[in-house]
């Protein structure tokens, strides 16, 4: 992968809908931190889950899932929440 290569990150409604929920430097927080995956996305603290084909994404206390396209470099944000209850499904 070459350094000019972006990553384009896609946002669910579902996502958005809990953004728009959150405090405004904790949705600044998610955010900022969604943004600095596309320039990339394995730098921040993104771990594979266990079981699982998506990633995850931890930004203080919250957590976002991803799906990771390494291919086509899509990364989906699938949901976000609390620690305890976004892995449950």
């Amino acid at each position: 992968m070459t350094s000019s290569s972006q990553w384009q990150v896609i946002i669910t409604p579902n996502v958005k809908k809990r953004l728009a929920k959150l405090r405004r430097p904790e949705r600044e927080r998610i955010l900022q931190a969604l943004v600095d995956l596309k320039k990339d996305p394995f730098h921040q603290d993104v771990k594979s889950l266990k079981g699982r084909p998506e990633w995850r994404l931890r930004v203080g206390q919250w957590r976002v899932i991803l799906r990771v396209d390494s291919d086509n470099l899509v990364i989906v944000a699938l949901a976000l929440g609390a620690r305890g209850d976004v892995y449950k499904r």
